[in-house]
């Protein structure tokens, strides 16, 4: 019969070996995209935008949430092929709570606690830091916002921290800012258009 004093050991052995391999899923995230944030180890979710405009949504189950309740860090990865600006997102978490509905535990490298950020970074395909993301047009349901980050090329990636473990039932909507070239043709063809109806006006 085993004494009482080696149970305990054994019981101790097995909790510290739990807690190593706990350790050692944390430490070895699936994506590189998003940094150590909080009690995250990288990013819990990634979604890829790839160059046939499909979205590719990856997730890490062994990374826990960035305060340890429900917090979740988020990524991007643009291999669009093109320049991506913002994304829309939509939906309610795991535990039934809109993605937007910050309640101000969030953290990041920009602060915690009461009044604490949500905000990521973004950066180009050299990781060079491009900017801060942001968050805008969050629904009165607070389910549904926009992540912004301006500007983000082929290749490169961002991060942020949404309310909630994420449960989507359906990929973001991306959103481009249209290009200059783009904005040059479309002023032309509207006054075009002007023109030939002027003509069309006085001949009638």
């Amino acid at each position: 019969m085993m004494s009482t004093n080696y149970l305990y050991k054994l019981s101790g052995l097995a909790l510290a070996a739990a807690l190593f391999c706990m350790n050692a899923a944390q430490a070895v995230p699936l994506f590189t995209q998003c940094p150590s944030v909080g009690l995250a180890a990288g990013c819990a979710v990634l979604y890829t935008f790839n160059p046939d405009g499909s979205v590719s949504t990856q997730v890490d189950t062994t990374i826990a949430s960035t305060d340890g309740i429900e917090d979740t860090l988020a990524g991007v990865l643009n291999l669009s092929g093109h320049v991506i600006n913002f994304i829309t997102l939509s939906g309610i978490g795991i535990n039934n709570i809109p993605l937007f509905s910050f309640d101000g535990d969030g953290q990041s490298p920009f602060g915690s606690g009461p009044g604490a950020t949500y905000s990521g970074q973004y950066f180009n395909a050299g990781n060079i830091l491009l900017g801060i993301t942001t968050f805008s047009a969050i629904s009165p349901d607070q389910k549904t916002g926009t992540i912004n980050f301006p500007n983000l090329t082929n290749g490169g990636h961002a991060w942020f921290v949404l309310e909630d473990q994420i449960s989507f039932t359906a990929p973001p909507t991306v959103g481009r800012i249209p290009e200059p070239t783009a904005l040059t043709l479309l002023s032309i063809g509207l006054i075009t258009l002007g023109v030939v109806y002027r003509h069309k006006r006085k001949i009638g």
